[in-house]
């Protein structure tokens, strides 16, 4: 979709009747708020897919944290005999290690601040709107 608007000088816009200028107006507003929208929808596409990759992550890295417990468990009955358990408690260790890495990434990538560039843009716009209405 392109967006395109008329540009008036300012004499043509003296010379314009009010209905025409509040027709003008309402069209600059109804392409503004396309251009916002348009770029929202880009913004929040790019955030979705930060959130699935961020989410796999953390998936990952809860599975693997549920395996590291289920292994120390085992190394803590495997301990009562005594030989093997050191085996299985460094397996369980080195997961959870893993885990909490993988976990440690995945909130990293969580989105701190939904839409930021369609937030800045539309707080620009809303003053510039402010600004000429003075």
């Amino acid at each position: 979709m392109e967006l395109e608007s008329e540009r008036l000088e300012r004499s043509q816009l003296e010379t314009l009747s009010t209905a025409e200028l509040v027709r003008h107006a309402l069209a600059e507003a109804k392409l503004l708020v396309k251009a916002e929208v348009l770029h929202a929808k880009k913004e929040l596409r790019e955030e979705v897919k930060a959130a699935r990759t961020s989410g796999i992550l953390l998936g990952a890295g809860l599975t693997l944290g549920l395996c590291g417990l289920a292994a120390l468990f085992v190394a803590i009955g495997l301990a009562l005999p005594l030989s093997p358990w050191l085996g299985v408690l460094l397996v369980g260790a080195a997961i959870l290690l893993i885990a909490g890495g993988l976990a440690f990434f995945g909130v990293k990538r969580l989105p701190k601040k939904p839409l930021p560039h369609t937030q800045e843009r539309l707080k620009a716009d809303f003053d510039l709107a402010r600004e000429t209405l003075q």
